[in-house]
């Protein structure tokens, strides 16, 4: 049995007439005719008692009509929830985010999205570039903000905005003053594609003395502050009083925020709608 049989079988139960049920279901009474028979032939049973010109429910057409009520319920509701996701109204938005866009950028972002689809939840996860990747292609995400160009193939990329790789000291500190490559560093593992850029960024200008590989960047503004080290890390991800940053290259390396998404995976009007947020409120060329 299918939708057109259902619809046709409800307007019957409901009239129990050909006539009446030919006109609320808009349907040609040879068409309804067609769509019954064709109904108690592929159920094996006989669901109206023919009465003349009139229709009575056999109990068996009865058992079928609160099945068929409940179908039709249950799909008018599945078209209401699909319109209302379509029109960013309702659902679920996944985001991935690398760690200083997640601080810095996503509390605005996202109070602002929320306040224009208060239906729409919304979850945040901080990751590393590469896993971020990973969860867009594998279908665990739907927009990602990390870093231009993606590596994987597969992935759109929208580049954002560009950001400058700095060094950051204490403030007033023993290593205020000092050459850059005198400096012991606490960097990034390198897991982190902000590491990556920093090796690539760093090759022919001069070596880092790496004193401490740390995987939070809390942790590490933590140890520059206490003068123990210094950091190279982007503008942005610097955060908190005692704490001074410098060029370590003219011009200064940078890189590029970027939004990420699966091309081959559909994208819902909420990510749609989300995107074109990023896009208006970050984007600057």
């Amino acid at each position: 049995m299918d939708s057109h049989q259902l619809h046709a079988f409800l307007a019957l139960a409901e009239t129990e007439h050909l006539g009446r049920a030919a006109a609320r279901a808009g349907l040609a009474p040879a068409t309804l005719s067609h769509h019954l028979a064709a109904l108690e032939r592929s159920l094996g049973t006989t669901l109206f008692d023919r009465l003349g010109r009139g229709l009575r429910l056999t109990e068996t057409g009865r058992l079928l009509r609160g099945f068929a009520t409940r179908i039709a319920n249950e799909t008018a509701a599945a078209r209401a929830a699909i319109a209302e996701q379509e029109r960013a109204e309702r659902g679920t938005l996944r985001l991935g985010v690398i760690h200083s866009f997640n601080a810095n950028l996503m509390p605005g972002l996202v109070a602002e999205f929320l306040g224009g689809h208060p239906g729409i939840r919304i979850e945040v996860r901080e990751m590393v570039a590469s896993a971020i990747e990973a969860a867009l292609l594998d279908g665990e995400l739907d927009l990602g903000l990390a870093f231009a160009p993606a590596t994987r193939p597969g992935l759109g990329c929208a580049r954002l905005f560009d950001e400058a790789l700095v060094l950051v000291v204490a403030r007033g500190g023993r290593w205020a003053g000092a050459a850059p490559e005198t400096i012991p560093l606490a960097l990034l593992p390198a897991r982190f594609a902000t590491r990556r850029m920093i090796d690539a960024a760093l090759a022919g200008l001069w070596t880092p003395l790496v004193a401490a590989e740390v995987d939070a960047i809390g942790a590490i503004l933590a140890l520059v502050r206490s003068d123990a080290v210094g950091t190279i890390l982007s503008a942005r991800s610097v955060t908190g009083p005692g704490l001074d940053c410098r060029a370590i290259a003219d011009p200064p390396p940078l890189r590029s925020a970027a939004l990420l998404w699966c091309v081959s995976r559909y994208q819902t009007a909420a990510a749609r709608a989300f995107s074109a947020l990023v896009r208006q409120r970050l984007a600057t060329g």
